[in-house]
């Protein structure tokens, strides 16, 4: 990061101590880590609250492709990194025909159920790797064909690439190949995440079960397009345990913004009709430093497919807005 955090909890009651009503909440002098630790935490968890999609916070997740009637796509992203998925483009990626690459967008949603329609994905959503949708070992012999070696469709045959095996671990292809003649050596139950297993020209990655599953609303088919799925999520805010824990990863920018919350707060152990007062101000400020964003063109908007006064469609031909044949439900 440009701009790293550098701000701590001590550092802000040594800041707060310069104002004298603040001294029932932090002290005259020394080091007591309560309340100000919880305050602290509170601040930096409001600030990153899911109203505020800060940009310094937003994490692209490693790319996944789409897989013939495979709905979930395990990943190792820990669940205690994801806070709430923030956008998702997707690319026709074997299109070698399309320049610029179509990257439409998906919606990101907080619950998908589980599927068997097939079509083009248009809604997205994260669970648990253990509530994931896995297949089993597919058996002696077969082949799993990397879907970027071809133009235009994808593999034909392959199974899910992502499995729970005897073990009950989950397992998810990493190098593609043919699986061996015989079943592979798997790890032991509850063996590490990342552990590898080898399975003839296959690769098999073990996943840890507390990390995410990325789900989609549609299922790709043998030979359709292969998508290239891009999520963009938000940080979970980090739990504030000590005095020497700096801000991270809020900006030394906005600290003035914590530093106000922090004043806010202060005011719980000395007025309380103070604190709702300040609290609420602080709170104003925040989506003032928010609104900074607003001064860039925003090209995100609405585009109704069906014209609200009738008479067609109000795209032209345009199904999806922006790109020729797409529509939004994903067909």
């Amino acid at each position: 990061m440009s701009n790293p955090s550098t701000l701590t909890g001590q550092m802000l009651i040594d800041y707060a101590r310069l104002f004298p009503w603040t001294t029932p909440a932090v002290g005259l002098a020394g080091y007591s880590d309560e309340p100000a630790v919880s305050f602290l935490d509170d601040i930096v968890k409001k600030i990153m609250a899911k109203a505020n999609p800060w940009k310094w916070n937003m994490i692209p997740a490693p790319a996944f492709y789409t897989q013939p009637y495979q709905q979930d796509y395990p990943t190792s992203i820990p669940q205690g990194s994801m806070g709430w998925l923030h956008n998702c483009t997707m690319i026709d990626i074997n299109n070698a025909t399309a320049l610029p690459p179509v990257q439409p967008p998906i919606n990101c949603v907080q619950n998908l159920l589980p599927t068997s329609q097939c079509g083009y994905p248009s809604k997205i959503n994260w669970l648990i790797n253990s509530m994931a949708i896995t297949g089993v070992w597919p058996g002696p012999d077969v082949t799993y064909v990397n879907p970027l070696v071809s133009q235009g469709g994808g593999p034909a045959s392959n199974p899910l690439t992502a499995i729970t095996d005897p073990n009950g671990n989950i397992q998810v292809v990493t190098t593609y190949g043919a699986t061996g003649s015989n079943p592979p050596v798997w790890p032991a139950p509850l063996a590490a995440p990342g552990t590898i297993t080898q399975d003839g020209g296959v690769q098999w990655t073990l996943i840890d079960p507390n990390g995410i599953t990325f789900r989609l609303d549609r299922l790709a088919t043998f030979n359709s397009n292969v998508w290239q799925i891009l999520p963009i999520y938000q940080h979970k805010p980090p739990n504030i345990v000590s005095l020497t824990q700096t801000i991270a990863p809020i900006p030394d920018d906005l600290s003035y913004l914590v530093k106000q919350g922090f004043l806010a707060y202060c005011y719980k152990q000395v007025d309380n009709a103070k604190f709702a007062q300040e609290f609420q101000q602080w709170m104003q400020d925040i989506q003032e430093a928010m609104g900074a964003s607003d001064r860039e063109y925003q090209e995100f908007g609405f585009a109704p497919q069906q014209s609200l006064a009738g008479g067609g469609p109000t795209t032209g031909g345009y199904g999806f807005p922006g790109w020729q044949g797409w529509t939004s439900d994903g067909n």
